[in-house]
């Protein structure tokens, strides 16, 4: 039915030709894409700008100025392509509305002692590259700390938004670049290439961790639950004036290294933000340790996707039902989230100096569970990280079927759903597939097409480095630096 709407509304447009844009420009305010003045960038108005330069309509001095996204000096087919990829969502941004506070200082540290080091900047959904490769060849080093040779590089990350690094022979996985990114550095060899890991100077150091122990409904009787609150460099608690958004996160034992050689590296993020300009963000890590961390992590749905075995198996000692409702006691999806929204939350604000804003995510178990808090308790979170998520717990018609229950006609995240596909990683490839139709569900739900995105790499594994890789990314996004 839309997409009838759709074109009709079309075919009325090029009926009515220059009359009908003329009369919505006289109170249309500038808005780069909208040609039409209706206060939307859609198909209609690259449709327009076609006509324009096929000299079928003139279109008047201001509609012109609207229509040109491009940056160029006159109007022309290439605003009217990138009106469609914007609408596409190939791309977030049109040249015309780059400025300044777009440009990002980027560090890269040759620790592998390369000597010659490539940066090859592109934009990820567009594939426009700011040269050829291997890329910009960077030059003037300063020896750091560290005794390495330090580059820096510009990047116009309202345009482009990877790097990927190389010597002309070896060259690393691609990296999402933002205004969450500070520097990077050569890590482990990840097959042919090599992986980046998170580089931090500047003027900002470590923060602090405060833990707390919080009574936990899952929990028998005087359980506890660990939850740790990272604190940026700088904070002061008598400094009221000062207030921080919040990112909760599950998981919360592999933010900071409390896991060894595997983990999101936080607080390297949020100093990067820090030492980027941006503001510091306080990091809370709710814990999932103690065996109970998949029934916490999985929220009763319906019916699951059983293992084929394990299934049979069950299937020996009681029927269907039966199995069903020990499946629905098992699941603490909908407790834990609970706890997250009115225990965790609630201390928080009452205890930091911290603003509205707030955001949780979670990866595989997690991932899930940041999917379910996010649609779940959409009037509480800003913004949600869906990192290589379990969605295959379920069947896709199960979430058909509660996406149904949803309302998405007023506030919803900003919903950022990231999965590697590394084809040697089963577990990754196995999540990849709903991972990615995951967008497609909630469009067909009505939910809203400028609040979801969906990123991939086809290098990354089912590992915490990777997502704490494209945590900036999120931040970036989600908090709409």
């Amino acid at each position: 039915m839309y997409k009838r709407i759709l074109s009709i509304l079309i075919v009325i447009v090029l009926l009515l030709g220059s009359v009908f844009v003329a009369a919505a420009s006289a109170a249309a305010a500038l808005l780069h894409g909208d040609v039409d003045g209706d206060g939307e960038v859609d198909v209609i108005d690259a449709t327009l700008i076609q006509r324009h330069t096929a000299n079928m309509i003139t279109l008047d001095e201001e509609q012109q100025q609207r229509g040109k996204v491009s940056g160029g000096s006159e109007l022309s087919v290439a605003d009217a392509t990138l009106i469609q990829r914007y609408t596409a969502r190939m791309i977030t941004r049109f040249p015309a509305e780059e400025t300044d506070d777009d440009i990002v200082t980027v560090r890269f540290t040759d620790n592998k002692k390369w000597g010659t080091v490539y940066a090859y900047i592109y934009n990820y959904a567009a594939g426009e590259a700011s040269e050829e490769k291997p890329g910009v060849l960077l030059t003037d080093p300063v020896v750091n700390s560290d005794g390495y040779n330090e580059y820096s590089f510009a990047v116009n990350v309202g345009k482009y938004d990877r790097v990927i690094f190389s010597s002309g022979k070896r060259q690393t996985i691609e990296a999402p670049v933002n205004k969450a990114s500070y520097g990077f550095m050569i890590a482990d060899k990840n097959a042919s290439k090599y992986d980046v890991d998170v580089y931090t100077g500047g003027s900002y150091s470590s923060g602090k961790i405060r833990t707390v122990k919080m009574d936990f409904p899952g929990y028998a009787e005087g359980e506890q639950k660990t939850v740790w609150i990272y604190l940026p460099d700088g904070y002061d608690p008598d400094d009221t004036s000062k207030q921080y958004s919040v990112l909760y996160m599950d998981d919360g034992q592999v933010m900071l290294g409390t896991l060894p050689n595997d983990d999101w590296r936080c607080d390297k993020t949020v100093r990067s933000m820090m030492n980027n300009g941006e503001d510091g963000i306080i990091i809370v890590g709710i814990s999932s340790l103690d065996g109970d961390r998949n029934r916490e992590m999985v929220p009763y749905l319906g019916e699951p996707v059983w293992d084929p075995e394990y299934r049979e198996q069950f299937l020996e000692i009681m029927t269907e039902e039966e199995m069903l409702e020990e499946y629905k006691k098992y699941c603490q999806g909908e407790i834990f989230a609970d706890f997250t929204v009115n225990t965790v939350i609630p201390y928080v604000e009452a205890n930091y100096n911290v603003n509205s804003v707030r955001g949780f995510t979670g990866s595989s178990g997690g991932g899930l569970m940041a999917f379910y808090i996010g649609l779940e308790y959409a009037d509480v979170f800003d913004y949600v990280g869906v990192m290589s998520p379990s969605l295959n717990a379920y069947d896709a018609s199960v979430w058909d079927e509660y996406l149904n229950t949803k309302d998405f006609s007023g506030k919803a995240p900003r919903m950022y759903i990231f999965c590697g596909n590394n084809p040697k990683d089963e577990v990754e490839q196995g999540l990849y597939p709903y991972s990615v139709e995951a967008e497609g569900w909630l469009l067909a739900h009505d939910y809203p097409g400028d609040r979801v995105r969906t990123v991939t790499n086809d290098d990354t594994k089912h590992l915490h480095k990777y997502w704490g890789l494209y945590l900036p990314e999120l931040l970036s996004w989600g908090l709409e630096l």
